[in-house]
């Protein structure tokens, strides 16, 4: 029989197997046994065989029935053991999943964005700045911001984020700037989840600012915006020049 055959998988089976073939063999191992002498036959006129029969056959269901609640404890504990398993993977993959990056918003400011990757609506979202990194912020404003934050929560939903923004350009040029560290901690209702993150700004990967095609079209429409102007000045300084010259031109108002 092949080593992975379903009757091997189910000890029940195999003991209770073994169970009948050892009844089938009482009644002729007894008289063999008999026949040498290790059990008399007739003993003061008392026939021993069957006594002997019931002896081994209940000495047989004992030692069966101990293995049958060994195999039976066995299983018992693997399918616990499994089911505590599945049930630890099913509530990993279905959680509030909370990621921390760097962010540099509209060339001007530094910040960071708190993004639900999860499977599940973050609740009670509470971030926690290390006092280190606020105490190293030269600007005032973003730092009584950050100092805000603390004791505050939020919301974030699946797919959504939150964004902190913790300085400017003058971030990136402050030589005493402390590594980005703080705490995140969160709820989905039924487990609550504390997580650290930690950006050593110094050590992060260079930030380039380009000028997207919108950014050149706003430079473009600045500059005719001041070239109109400009132009509407050169108007009014003639207007003004011919009046001067001339007294009977009608002047801007007048038409």
């Amino acid at each position: 029989m092949p080593y992975n055959s379903p009757f091997l998988q189910k000890p029940n089976l195999i003991i209770a197997f073994i169970l009948f073939l050892l009844i089938c063999k009482v009644p002729h191992i007894l008289p063999t046994f008999s026949k040498i002498g290790i059990i008399r036959k007739n003993y003061g006129g008392i026939n021993l065989t069957s006594e002997w029969a019931m002896v081994v056959l209940t000495g047989i269901y004992v030692v069966a029935t101990i293995l049958i609640c060994l195999f039976n404890y066995g299983s018992t504990k693997a399918s616990k053991a499994q089911a505590t398993e599945m049930r630890r993977q099913f509530d990993e993959d279905n959680r509030p999943y909370i990621t921390v990056e760097l962010i540099y918003e509209r060339k001007i400011f530094f910040g960071l964005r708190f993004s639900n990757h999860g499977k599940r609506l973050a609740n009670h979202v509470r971030i926690q700045f290390n006092q280190k990194f606020i105490d190293s912020i030269n600007e005032p404003n973003f730092k009584n911001v950050l100092e805000q934050t603390k004791g505050k929560e939020c919301i974030i939903g699946i797919g959504q984020h939150y964004d902190i923004f913790f300085g400017s350009n003058e971030f990136r040029r402050n030589p005493d700037k402390a590594a980005i560290s703080g705490q995140i901690t969160y709820t989905d209702g039924n487990n609550t989840y504390d997580e650290s993150f930690d950006i050593d700004f110094n050590s992060y990967a260079t930030i380039y600012s380009v000028d997207t095609d919108t950014d050149d079209l706003l430079k473009e429409l600045k500059t005719h915006t001041r070239e109109l102007k400009e132009l509407k000045d050169a108007v009014k300084t003639l207007n003004i020049t011919l009046k001067s010259i001339s007294p009977d031109i009608p002047n801007d108002e007048e038409k």
